[in-house]
């Protein structure tokens, strides 16, 4: 009797063992496979919706109108990026100098931003703030010690302002501050150390923003 059902177990074993063999590959290509998928919904949710190219050219042209008496001034400059928008911003028209609170001027202009900004959707807002290189004046030095501190705090500034002011959500937001690492014209004029100092605002798809 021990014999018999020593040899019925020995063979429910060898039937789970062969089972195991057969089946190891198809559990194994299956789980790559949802490994894969899941990678992918990951990769997607990171990513988030594209920028439509409707959906940038109205909001392109709805920036452009609302701001028209700053870009006639050459105080804004818009463009539209490859699945994005640039907004480029004297410093004057925000800022005083060395300071890093809003003008009245600036909460007006910021706000006819921070409207258009709020009808794109699956965006990610990134605020630069720049400065020319001349050091930061002596009465100024104990809030920012260099324009590092300076151009940070602009940027930071004018983020807290879309989300307090334009409901903007913050988790769509970043401020960066480049100093005056980062010119667009040589710093040998005054005309063109004013074009260096500006806030850039960025709006593109958030993978979009990343390298940038």
């Amino acid at each position: 009797m021990k014999k018999t059902v020593t040899i019925i177990l020995a063979v429910l074993l060898g039937i789970l063992v062969l089972a195991g063999v057969i089946l190891y590959p198809e559990y194994t290509n299956q789980k790559q496979a949802l490994l894969t998928c899941e990678k992918k919904l990951a990769d997607l949710e990171k990513k988030g919706p594209a920028l439509s190219e409707a959906q940038l050219k109205s909001a392109h042209e709805a920036l452009v109108s609302s701001l028209s008496e700053q870009v006639k001034k050459q105080e804004i400059t818009i463009k539209e990026l490859q699945g994005g928008i640039s907004l480029s911003l004297v410093d004057r028209i925000l800022f005083k100098l060395g300071e890093a609170t809003l003008t009245p001027q600036g909460e007006k202009v910021l706000a006819k931003v921070g409207e258009g900004l709020k009808k794109i959707q699956g965006k990610m807002v990134r605020v630069v703030g720049h400065t020319d290189p001349i050091p930061i004046r002596k009465e100024y030095l104990d809030k920012f010690p260099s324009n590092w501190e300076l151009s940070a705090a602009r940027a930071s500034t004018v983020v807290r302002y879309f989300q307090d002011k334009s409901g903007l959500d913050p988790k769509g937001m970043e401020a960066v501050g480049r100093s005056f690492y980062q010119p667009v014209a040589a710093n040998d004029t005054e005309k063109n150390r004013a074009l260096n100092r500006r806030v850039e605002i960025l709006i593109a798809p958030t993978m979009e923003l990343k390298g940038k």
